[in-house]
């Protein structure tokens, strides 16, 4: 399935987007844009590997066709973006104005994007809100949430470490969920981070009232909901997919 439900009319997606049926708005979190430049201006001569990201975005926006595109924070990767960098990253925002209504929340790596691309007229917000439902990046996390305000963030990258079943172990992209608090994935492909076995985040925690924290993993063709993460798997069993099936059963 290529979406999997978190909260009434709020849907994990494949891709690692959020989508909210109501507001049709797709969530994206962490696209990172210009990585691979900036990776070079730092003397990693790597591959330019950012086309992975416009084209799986552009992908995600064509089949879903959302009326508004929501992007929670760290829209580039870097600021002062070189001459070529500059022109990819602005025709990519161009791609998805064409495509939706744009708003952009800021992330810690934006400080300079208004700046950077003012040309576009994109303004940041510190947060976006409707119903319910609060977006902020997650740099910066509240105290507390008041009573059926429920938290969308990114920043923290989650993943999941899977094997298939050859026995291969992938690091996939999942989205956290911990009562009234979701942890978007990275959209970026090259931005895995937080690993959901070893720790949920303490500003996670508290805001989620106990909550035991579910997993749902996005491997780009499906939104796989994997159950709560203390009950994925045993050691004995392993992490191969079959193997969350025969726990569940």
């Amino acid at each position: 399935m290529k979406l999997a439900p978190i909260w009434p009319g709020v849907l994990a997606h494949a891709s690692g987007g959020l989508w909210l049926e109501e507001s049709e708005t797709l969530v994206l979190a962490d696209l990172h844009l210009g990585y691979g430049w900036a990776q070079r201006r730092r003397g990693q001569l790597g591959p330019l590997v950012d086309h992975e990201t416009r084209a799986k975005m552009i992908h995600a926006l064509d089949e879903i066709k959302p009326r508004k595109l929501l992007l929670l924070g760290d829209i580039v990767h870097a600021p002062e973006p070189g001459p070529d960098e500059s022109a990819w990253i602005t025709s990519t925002l161009r791609e998805m104005l064409d495509r939706a209504e744009l708003v952009c929340v800021e992330g810690n790596h934006d400080r300079q994007f208004e700046a950077d691309f003012e040309g576009l007229g994109i303004p940041l917000v510190a947060e976006w809100r409707v119903g319910s439902l609060r977006a902020i990046h997650g740099d910066r996390m509240p105290n507390q949430l008041p009573i059926g305000q429920r938290l969308i963030i990114g920043h923290l990258h989650p993943a999941i470490g899977l094997e298939d079943a050859a026995g291969v172990r992938h690091r996939v992209p999942a989205f956290l969920i911990a009562g009234p608090v979701v942890v978007l994935p990275a959209f970026s492909p090259f931005a895995t981070g937080l690993d959901v076995w070893r720790d949920m985040p303490g500003e996670v925690a508290e805001l989620s009232g106990g909550a035991a924290p579910e997993v749902i993993a996005a491997t780009g063709s499906r939104a796989v909901a994997l159950g709560p993460l203390a009950r994925l798997v045993s050691p004995a069993l392993g992490t191969r997919p079959a193997n969350y099936r025969a726990g569940r059963e």
